[in-house]
């Protein structure tokens, strides 16, 4: 599955995607905030989303922390 994000220099294919309401802003936020398109905005989220994925197929599970130490497992939908 990797392999397939790592081959970036093929052609790439256009999509088009219906959003619900307030997710085309927050695509546009993190872009403006990340200095980066919209487009590479998603490819980044499909890639994580990917990788998050294959990890909880291996049985793997997922914690994040925040800045207080709290620890809470990341559920995928």
């Amino acid at each position: 599955m990797l392999l397939f994000y790592m081959n970036e220099k093929r052609k790439r294919k256009v999509y088009t995607i219906r959003l619900p309401p307030g997710q085309d802003d927050a695509i546009e936020e993190l872009a403006k905030e990340l200095g980066i398109t919209k487009s590479e905005v998603i490819r980044n989220a499909l890639k994580t989303y990917a990788i998050l994925k294959m990890a909880e197929n291996k049985g793997w599970e997922i914690f994040l922390k925040d800045e207080n130490g709290e620890i809470k497992q990341l559920i995928l939908p």
